[in-house]
């Protein structure tokens, strides 16, 4: 089990870890649109009966959602808007690209997964961030990226502000570049800069520490915001960018 994840179970102090991250995967594997109106109704109890035709796995995560409600305590509150978000967003990605997936890793990975997604789920702060936690999962259903860049990328994610996030969509670039602002200055600290080498001065403009975006920033770009920017020679192909204003 994730350790990042019990340790921040406080959230969840009502359910049983196993118990929730058995109901991610089914929305994973499962979830269809028609129940996303159930998953978010504030009288999930009054429409559990209703649903007993869309099978048992389905009807036992949305008692979990249940649970999970019952408790009055605001973290409760605020990780259930996270996944219900995040559920929500995963009925946009077709089901039989869903179903493929798990057929392809199989239970215990997809469990693995959900795992992982839970913990981040947990920690981050910014609701904003979780279409991009849907887009870099559905970029690992397709093979885009492999397993390690999608933990990578989710993690950087977490621990970046969602607007040093756009600040970063808008100046990607393959050009060394000098510090200049608080915004690369947190993605340098965040991972998306790195140390590029002491550029020599000019009569009209000072030397210093040059720095340059990381490959995985240059990808992480292609794949969330269509930035078509070269990484080594390279393309990364990309498909369905986010679109934020």
């Amino acid at each position: 089990m994730n350790q990042d994840f019990i340790e921040g179970q406080t959230d969840l102090e009502l359910v049983e870890v196993d118990s929730v991250v058995d109901s991610l995967s089914t929305w994973i594997e499962l979830g269809a649109e028609g129940i996303v109106t159930f998953f978010s109704s504030d009288e999930v109890s009054d429409v559990l009966d209703e649903i007993k035709e869309l099978g048992t796995e389905l009807s036992n995560a949305l008692k979990v959602v249940k649970v999970i409600r019952k408790s009055a305590s605001i973290p409760n509150k605020l990780f259930m808007r996270k996944m219900e978000r995040y559920c929500a967003g995963l009925v946009s990605i077709p089901a039989s690209k869903r179903e493929k997936y798990v057929k392809r890793v199989g239970k215990e990975s997809l469990n693995k997964d959900s795992v992982f997604i839970l913990g981040v789920l947990n920690k981050i702060e910014e609701l904003s961030k979780i279409d991009i936690l849907l887009r870099l999962f559905e970029a690992k259903m397709d093979e885009e990226i492999n397993d390690q860049t999608y933990r990578r990328m989710m993690l950087q994610v977490d621990r970046t502000m969602f607007s040093d996030i756009l600040f970063l969509k808008d100046n990607i670039c393959n050009n060394d570049i000098k510090i200049t602002s608080e915004e690369e200055e947190n993605l340098l600290a965040t991972g998306w800069l790195i140390f590029a080498g002491i550029g020599w001065g000019t009569a009209t403009e000072e030397g210093g520490n040059l720095y340059r975006y990381t490959r995985t920033a240059k990808q992480f770009c292609n794949i969330i915001f269509h930035s078509d920017i070269a990484i080594s020679e390279e393309q990364i192909p990309v498909s369905g960018a986010l679109k934020f204003e």
